[in-house]
């Protein structure tokens, strides 16, 4: 027994000093269907199950502090004819004119990045995944979401506890999934009180048969996440299968059993004293992360040639520091994003006219794109970026031009 609290020890303190800070993508990567939820008879809102998903994410430090939150709604996947071509058409289920909807062996895969975040070291981010059979009838799902984010300091101040524990025990990465209910967080009925006979509504998939529901909780924490990332759990190195399985929770007249995908990426940095944006400052947002970029140099050059490197400061959310970031623009059009130890982390192409850039960079060893515009005003670029071919819609940079001698260590 002395032995084992020996090495527990031991790992907890090995986590500790192995944790890193850098920038974490989580992306949507799809999902399975191993039996669709039962619907009505005449399938009055499309055929088979229309789902939607929605990703709670709340960021925490090692103290238990809640640093910012965000959520995420995708569009309605599943039978897209007629009435419905606002959703995305998922599914093989076919009839009466109708093609998609989601039955029993059903898969769909996808890239949709959820967000990006700064994490220092020991750092915490949590993600909490949900899917719902879409009815257009009743959506009650806004009041169950508002209740789940006043559980978010419950959350992050219980996550740190509970990673050093099982952490240390554990030697696969199934803990890292934990029910809600294990944080003391008790359940809810999103879709009302469904009796016996159940009841029409957008409900959430992993319900019991009475409409009681406790989410899954997805524990990220920078002491593990570069061996998480290089890890591969049976669908591609760094993604995580989360499986809501109603018949395991005794609802057989539901019956949905579905295994949903995220995909974790994560870019550690050389500087260990990279930080994020207060620890006192939670926010809440239903769009795009908002992320700004502003740059603060001590020396810069009067010349309006962009080719160069242009360096600052980014943050969170409306504060403007203390991250860096840097662009390095080359006279070929190519560029490269630098980290703070002159490292090479995204390359990609850029236009320059009229004192208006534009470009797109993927990160090394990703298919994610990302681009930017900006206009150039005497030595400063004022710009916005966002999520594929998207220029904005992501968050706001500033930069200015660096000295010509600070090129010299760039490779």
């Amino acid at each position: 027994m002395k032995k084992l609290f020996y090495l527990i020890v031991f790992i907890v303190t090995a986590n500790t000093v192995l944790a890193q800070a850098g920038r974490i993508r989580i992306s949507f990567a799809g999902f399975d269907c191993y039996r669709e939820t039962w619907d009505d008879i005449l399938h009055t809102d499309g055929k088979g199950d229309e789902v939607f998903l929605n990703f709670n994410c709340v960021l925490g430090d090692r103290n238990g502090n809640t640093k910012l939150s965000y959520d995420k709604r995708t569009p309605v996947y599943g039978d897209a004819s007629g009435q419905f071509s606002n959703r995305v058409n998922v599914g093989s289920w076919t009839g009466f004119g109708h093609t998609g909807g989601i039955k029993q062996g059903d898969t769909y895969r996808c890239n949709d990045v959820i967000g990006e975040y700064d994490m220092t070291d020991g750092d915490i981010l949590t993600v909490i995944p949900t899917m719902w059979e879409h009815d257009p009838i009743a959506d009650n799902s806004a009041a169950f979401f508002s209740t789940l984010r006043n559980t978010y300091a419950s959350i992050t101040q219980k996550s740190a506890p509970y990673i050093n524990t099982y952490h240390a025990v554990t030697g696969n990465w199934a803990w890292l999934i934990i029910n809600a209910i294990n944080f003391e967080i008790s359940k809810t009925r999103p879709a009302g009180d469904q009796g016996e006979l159940g009841r029409a509504g957008t409900r959430p998939i992993g319900m019991e048969k009475l409409g009681d529901f406790s989410p899954k909780l997805v524990l990220l924490s920078t002491s593990y996440l570069t061996r998480l990332c290089n890890s591969d759990m049976g669908y591609g190195k760094g993604v995580i299968a989360v499986n809501y399985d109603e018949v395991a929770l005794g609802n057989v007249r539901d019956h949905g059993n579905y295994n949903i995908f995220l995909k974790v990426e994560f870019f550690p940095v050389q500087n260990t004293n990279t930080t994020t944006s207060p620890t006192n400052n939670t926010t809440y947002k239903i769009t795009t992360p908002i992320t700004n970029k502003t740059v603060t140099m001590g020396t810069t050059t009067t010349s309006t040639s962009i080719a160069g490197v242009w360096k600052g400061t980014w943050g969170n959310g409306s504060n403007n520091g203390p991250n860096f970031y840097s662009f390095q623009l080359n006279a070929d059009s190519s560029m490269l994003v630098i980290d703070a130890a002159g490292k090479s982390i995204a390359a990609g192409s850029y236009s320059f006219s009229n004192n208006q850039l534009n470009g797109t960079y993927k990160y090394n060893g990703t298919n994610s794109t990302f681009s930017f515009a900006a206009s150039l005003s005497n030595t400063q670029l004022n710009g916005t970026w966002g999520a594929g071919t998207n220029t904005s819609g992501s968050g706001r940079w500033v930069m200015s031009k660096a000295a010509v001698s600070a090129t010299t260590n760039i490779r």
